[in-house]
């Protein structure tokens, strides 16, 4: 049957189609059959979509009802079978540039239920999208795979003086999935001598999941007294040195711990009561805390099916905001002071041996018998936490933004951050923020030391990230990234400066998740 002329032709006869249920699909615009497959129709992607025309003719419709043995007539709900992907931009826009967008150039869709499937010996064509407005663009592409778009050529083509830049396609997401779309905001920055940056200039980032806001800079937070250490939750502010009796020069800025914000900030004991040497569990426990809280649909179906990993041991997973009262505030930090006592060892080998039991470089542990809380799903050889001890320019600014791009966690240890001769201390980059060239400026970041004197007991403080010769032995005669504070307001800069000596991302794993409970998505995703 087919449309025409505001009735459907031939008339479908009820009483010819048998006294049972009827099961009605179709599909727009009309799309040739599939050589002998009656029941599949061929889709060929318009390769310039540049027109509202065209635009419109990509979309390809599918609609399906059942109709009861008593019902003579139906109503069909047309949904979108293919993917739109959404461009905004945003930053230096050159007059000329053009946008193509890459993608299979062929496949079919089945009228029996809508299923599409691309056709991958069609090959990749490069398709113009349709212009929306001034930054704004869109295109209809075939539900596929995203692999493909993670290399050289990327997903978009960016054109413009003469050169192209690619962009890949650097989301978790695995496919481009039917009826769904996918939004790209991308901001463009021209630079003599360089290609565009398309990512993460002059942005700021969270770690996934975080729902605090960017620092809105110095003059649009309050400005407090260097005493006071209750703050509302969930702001920003500033303390006042400069306003203090004998004036000092010091510029701290922070923001505080708010419930529901998606960051954690696991605290020694104010007297450091057995924890002193365990700044590594501490980061370690605030990178649990996120992974647990970000694959809680998944950890749900876990207990359903398998239960408690043992019958004399609680799986430790509450948080709280520190207080005078409550100073052991986190269940998984105090499971790490229980299993290792007062001993320095490795956040990275943490994060996996409280997931899978790998205690592999790990200092001496009492639960002799522990295998993780979720060893039925993880195995020791799966890996959720990595680590890079080359914090060089280069390869530090390629883990931080690899973090964003894959939506990890970021622990990090710095050279003499506590005090001379302290060494390498543990803490957690929970945001950053990307100057004009998209280098790494500044980074939101959980301190373990010195609860007792910390805004609310639970704060972000905001650092800058500079990149020196290192004072680190065996990396003498390269520049290498370090935490610095912010220069003081009297216009001088700090002097003290602690060098990121390793960084470790922590990876959600939602592909080993998925591949246990297919059936689960996470609200999140």
């Amino acid at each position: 049957m087919e449309y025409t002329g505001g009735e459907w032709l031939p008339a479908l006869n009820r009483k010819a189609c048998g006294t049972g249920d009827l099961t009605l699909s179709a599909i727009y615009p009309l799309l040739p059959q599939d050589g002998n497959e009656p029941a599949w129709r061929d889709i060929a992607m318009p390769v310039d979509q540049s027109g509202a025309a065209e635009y419109e003719a990509a979309d390809v419709l599918f609609a399906s009802t059942e109709v009861g043995a008593s019902s003579a007539s139906a109503v069909l709900k047309f949904n979108h079978a293919l993917h739109r992907i959404n461009i905004h931009l945003k930053g230096n826009i050159p007059d000329d540039l053009t946008i193509e967008v890459k993608s299979l150039a062929g496949g079919r869709i089945s009228l029996e239920d809508g299923t599409v499937k691309a056709d991958g010996d069609a090959g990749f064509v490069w398709l113009k999208p349709y212009r929306q407005g001034s930054a704004s663009y869109s295109i209809i592409i075939l539900p596929q795979a995203t692999e493909a778009f993670r290399g050289e050529e990327g997903l978009l083509r960016l054109t413009s003086g003469g050169k192209s830049v690619a962009y890949k396609f650097d989301s978790s997401a695995e496919r481009f999935n039917e009826g769904m779309q996918t939004t790209l905001n991308l901001t463009l920055k021209k630079e003599e001598g360089s290609e565009a940056d398309l990512e993460f200039s002059n942005q700021t980032r969270w770690v996934y999941g975080i729902k605090s806001p960017a620092f809105p800079g110095k003059e649009n937070v309050p400005s407090i007294p260097s005493w006071q250490k209750e703050v509302e939750d969930g702001i920003w502010f500033r303390y006042s040195y400069e306003n203090m009796s004998i004036p000092l020069p010091y510029e701290n800025q922070y923001l505080t711990w708010k419930e529901g914000c998606g960051w954690f900030d696991c605290n020694k004991t104010f007297k450091y009561q057995g924890d002193g040497n365990m700044c590594w569990a501490a980061a370690a426990s605030n990178l649990i805390h996120w992974w647990m809280d970000q694959n809680r649909e998944y950890i749900a179906a876990y207990d359903k099916k398998y239960g408690p990993e043992y019958g004399d041991l609680k799986r430790p997973e509450k948080y709280t905001r520190m207080t005078p009262e409550n100073q052991q505030h986190s269940e998984v930090f105090n499971f790490f002071k229980s299993s290792f006592g007062n001993q320095g060892s490795w956040d990275t080998g943490g994060v996996n041996w409280f997931i899978n039991g790998n205690d592999k470089n790990l200092i001496y542990c009492r639960l002799l018998e522990f295998h993780g809380f979720f060893s039925r799903v993880f195995s020791e050889d799966d890996t959720i936490a990595t680590e890079t001890r080359d914090t060089s320019k280069d390869n530090f600014n390629r883990w931080i933004k690899d973090a964003f791009r894959k939506n990890r966690g970021i622990c990090f240890t710095a050279f003499n951050f506590a005090g001379p001769n302290t060494k390498r201390h543990s803490m957690v980059i929970w945001g950053a923020e990307f100057d004009a060239e998209g280098i790494v400026s500044n980074v939101y970041f959980c301190d373990n030391n010195y609860g007792e004197d910390e805004p609310n007991h639970g704060s972000l403080r905001r650092y800058k990230v500079e990149y020196l010769l290192s004072d680190v032995p065996e990396h003498q005669g390269k520049e290498f990234a370090y935490l610095v504070q912010q220069d003081y307001t009297d216009g001088t800069k700090p002097t003290a400066r602690a060098e990121f000596t390793s960084l470790t991302l922590v990876d959600l794993r939602r592909d080993i998740w998925q591949k246990a409970f297919p059936e689960e998505t996470m609200n999140n995703e």
